[in-house]
């Protein structure tokens, strides 16, 4: 089985650039249930960290799953 991981960050870090799009997708899918977990919150500042470049709405998902972190 692939790892979600490594599937979701060929697809948000394909281009090298984090785009609105892919920032909502991963918006809908993280935040579905209404919190961010420890692993996803990880992941989005793994993802940030190794982009060539990102829109704001990045940051604005890392700061809205820091506030609802179980």
């Amino acid at each position: 089985m692939a790892d979600w991981r490594q599937v979701a960050k060929v697809c948000a870090l394909g281009d090298g650039h984090i785009s609105t799009k892919e920032v909502e997708i991963l918006r809908t899918v993280i935040l579905a249930d209404g919190s961010a977990n420890k692993s996803e919150l990880g992941f989005l500042q793994e993802i940030k960290k190794e982009a060539k470049s990102a829109v704001q709405a990045l940051d604005t998902l890392i700061a809205d799953c820091e506030k609802v972190a179980k």
